[in-house]
């Protein structure tokens, strides 16, 4: 998969203004025959609600549309949400082991750390909102 790649998921629009549409996901056992017998299969619906304008047609309430987002999009923000964390939690348990601080302080630290981390990433969540879209395309009949 490259970096260019989108994933696409069918949806129906709920509003237009502002834009809003609904995606059924569905388990990969959801097709399944015997799916009302096993606790496995599921189905969730999901709003979505941050979309690039859509260009050259006006969407209406219930229209069936194509939505996209970019792999690297997801890439982003696996990497704000668990990557970041990850490095911040060994940077503050390696230091901690350097200064030779106790094991509940270094503990102490790291999470008080990953706390910080997380406060800081709330309150820039406008700013980085802005970098995470979804397109929203006509299915053409």
């Amino acid at each position: 998969m490259g970096l260019g790649s989108v994933i696409r998921h069918k949806g129906i629009i709920t509003g237009t203004n502002p834009l809003k549409a609904e995606i059924l996901t569905e388990s990969a056992c959801a097709s399944c025959h015997a799916r009302g017998y096993c606790s496995l299969s599921e189905k969730k619906r999901k709003e979505i609600t941050r979309f690039q304008e859509p260009e050259g047609w006006e969407p209406y309430v219930g229209q069936e549309v194509c939505i996209e987002m970019r792999t690297r999009l997801g890439f982003k923000a696996l990497w704000y949400g668990m990557g970041l964390p990850a490095v911040i939690l060994g940077v503050a348990i390696t230091c901690g082991g350097l200064f030779r601080l106790a094991e509940w302080l270094q503990g102490l630290i790291a999470i008080m750390s990953i706390g910080i981390y997380y406060f800081v990433l709330y309150l820039l969540k406008d700013r980085i909102q802005n970098d995470f879209y979804f397109t929203v395309h006509n299915i053409k009949p």
